[in-house]
């Protein structure tokens, strides 16, 4: 099989090193447009081929994978579609779904289409945070349109498993109402918590010296890259803007039950989350 592979950062660089470790290609090729970032992709081996030019990169291809950020996909496909082969199988990275989805839909010329998307980012971004480990043991979302092709999604299926991830098959609007708890309000409220502290930080100028592991923790994800995230949130505008609602609601009865010293009410909310996020995450109880 010769893959493909259109924007060579954290994501595509790691899904060409995780199948080139595999054994799984017989070639990876990469895309990009920046010439730097394929010599470096070479240098760590996640491609063993560089080009700037899209048609050039995709010919011949039998798998075509978007790693890219979700609106830069977006403004991809159309152009894409003319380029692909009648058997290729494009599958994209995009965080957000339907609105992916939706757009290959309105194009004829993809024939075999899967939607994809790897839990398994970090905050930084680059080839050079690249591993080839990155997807191991993650769920790796499959979400196929309405017309999917059974043979695109099991040579998927397949080819997530040997890259050491575990492949979900999901609908789209029920996986972008998944990710916005999960993935793109923790976004969020990292944000806040950050704005917050730069807030209090002009009234208290050594604010910064009591930053430690606790703040370190709960912002780490606003240290994401700001406009791979904006899109992010601007595509699944609908599910966040109800988890924000969700959020804000809670934070509201927090706040009533300290003010009003509701000890027992409060330790209860507490000891809620506590649980359901050892629930959530698979832990084990130590007290």
């Amino acid at each position: 099989m010769r893959i493909t592979i259109i924007g060579v950062g954290l994501l595509g660089g790691s899904f060409g090193m995780a199948v080139r470790k595999a054994g799984a290609a017989e070639s990876v090729a990469g895309v990009d447009l920046d010439r730097a970032v394929l010599d470096r992709a070479l240098e760590r081996g996640a491609i063993d081929g560089g080009y700037l030019e899209t048609a050039e990169g995709v010919e011949g291809a039998d798998l075509v994978v978007l790693a890219t950020p979700v609106r830069s996909i977006l403004d991809m496909v159309p152009r894409l579609a003319p380029l692909l082969g009648e058997e290729t199988i494009l599958l994209d990275l995009g965080s957000t779904k339907e609105a992916i989805v939706s757009s290959v839909a309105g194009e004829a010329g993809i024939r075999r289409y899967v939607g994809g998307h790897p839990m398994a980012g970090t905050e930084h971004t680059g080839i050079d945070h690249a591993n080839d480990g990155l997807f191991q043991d993650a769920t790796f979302a499959l979400v196929p349109p309405p017309s999917v092709d059974e043979g695109a999604l099991d040579l998927l299926r397949d080819l997530v498993r040997r890259i050491g991830a575990r492949p979900v098959v999901i609908p789209a609007e029920r996986h972008d109402w998944i990710v916005s708890v999960t993935s793109h309000l923790p976004y969020l409220l990292s944000v806040v918590l950050a704005l917050a502290a730069e807030q209090a930080a002009r009234e208290e100028e050594r604010l910064g010296e009591f930053a430690a592991s606790g703040f370190r923790d709960t912002t780490r994800l606003a240290a994401s890259t700001v406009q791979v995230m904006a899109d992010i949130c601007l595509t699944n505008g609908r599910p966040l803007l109800r988890g924000i609602e969700d959020a804000r609601r809670l934070l509201d009865e927090l706040a009533a039950q300290i003010e009003a010293g509701r000890e027992s009410e409060l330790v209860k909310t507490l000891t809620k989350a506590k649980e359901s996020r050892a629930a959530l995450l698979g832990e084990r109880r130590t007290d």
